[in-house]
């Protein structure tokens, strides 16, 4: 952040939260791109949608970098379980 907390006006902090916003949803729509990849190979290679190892290690990975980032493991943990949860059904329904 380059501008110092008492000039900053909360007109400017929102801006910022909706430049975040924004880029969050660019990542997720990129994120989204490459689990309908990830479905066409599991139709091809006939796996299954769930894969319970890895989504251990997506959310155990996912706990980690919240640490090195200064952000609550319990946090990160929740939101990804809800997105990997949701992307799985999103497998399920495409297979």
């Amino acid at each position: 952040m380059s501008k110092n907390a008492p000039h900053l006006t909360m007109s400017d902090i929102r801006k910022e939260i909706d430049r975040i916003d924004e880029n969050l949803i660019k990542f997720l729509a990129e994120r989204q791109r490459w689990v309908e990849r990830a479905v066409e190979v599991k139709r091809r290679d006939g796996l299954p949608a769930r894969d319970e190892a890895r989504v251990r290690q997506v959310i155990d990975h996912v706990r980690v970098l919240a640490r090195g980032h200064n952000v609550d493991p319990a946090l990160v943990e929740a939101m990804w379980t809800e997105m990997v949860e949701w992307f799985i059904a999103y497998e399920e329904r495409s297979m």
